[in-house]
């Protein structure tokens, strides 16, 4: 009987870890991170919220800094979180 229980035990575990790892991905994806991570949950980003260790992590945000001109459509210097999901998720060339 122990040895079923490990099995169990086992079986649980890894099912944990897989449906972990959904929710995670649901708020954003592996290649840049949710707006509200990174916003602090609020309705618009700074360009120096970016920080180094958010672009090493995710180099797609490096490329949001280079473009920030071209991601704030509406040119308030900040973005909204429409503007960011709309350059985050163009295809890059």
């Amino acid at each position: 009987m122990r040895t079923s229980h490990r099995y169990l035990f086992i079986a649980i575990a890894v099912a944990g870890t897989a449906f972990f790892s959904q929710i995670v991905a649901a708020g954003g994806d592996k290649k840049f991170p949710s707006f509200d991570s990174i916003s602090g949950g609020d309705k618009m980003l700074a360009r120096d919220e970016v920080t180094p260790a958010l672009e090493k992590k995710y180099p797609a945000l490096t490329d949001l800094k280079a473009h920030w001109d071209d991601a704030d459509m509406d040119h308030d210097g900040k973005i909204n979180k429409k503007e960011y999901e709309d350059f985050m998720t163009q295809p890059k060339d």
